[in-house]
């Protein structure tokens, strides 16, 4: 099959914690993996559905291992939710800003900002 994608995408289950509100209106917060990123999207599974266009907010880890690696804290539009036959969501998200940090970043449930969790991690706020 043709890659139609303008940039190439990695395929890894990186751990991600992803904020939002869905489409029932209720916050959420929880942890899933990525299926694929790119520089400009991803797309993850996950129990909630969201409303094209809501925003929502991850924190990638790319560790492959128990000590922390790099991470990025990324804000996001939902593109599209797709039903999966496992009773979870689809979700494509298109990347609108990002902050790149070493060490475990984590998002402050008071205002869905990254907070510094290891040795050095920025705020996206």
């Amino acid at each position: 099959m043709l890659e139609r994608r303008g940039k190439p995408r990695v395929s890894e289950p990186f751990p991600t914690t992803v904020s939002g509100i869905d489409k029932a209106g209720e916050f959420f917060r929880l942890d899933c993996v990525l299926d694929n990123i790119s520089s400009t999207g991803l797309y993850l599974k996950m129990p909630r559905q969201l409303e094209q266009g809501s925003e929502v907010r991850l924190i990638v880890n790319f560790s492959a291992g128990p000590s922390p690696g790099a991470a990025v804290a990324i804000r996001g539009v939902a593109l599209r939710s797709d039903p999966q036959a496992d009773k979870k969501w689809g979700l494509a998200v298109a990347i609108t800003d990002y902050t790149l940090g070493l060490g475990s970043m984590s998002t402050d449930p008071e205002n869905q900002a990254p907070v510094e969790v290891g040795s050095a991690s920025y705020a996206v706020d």
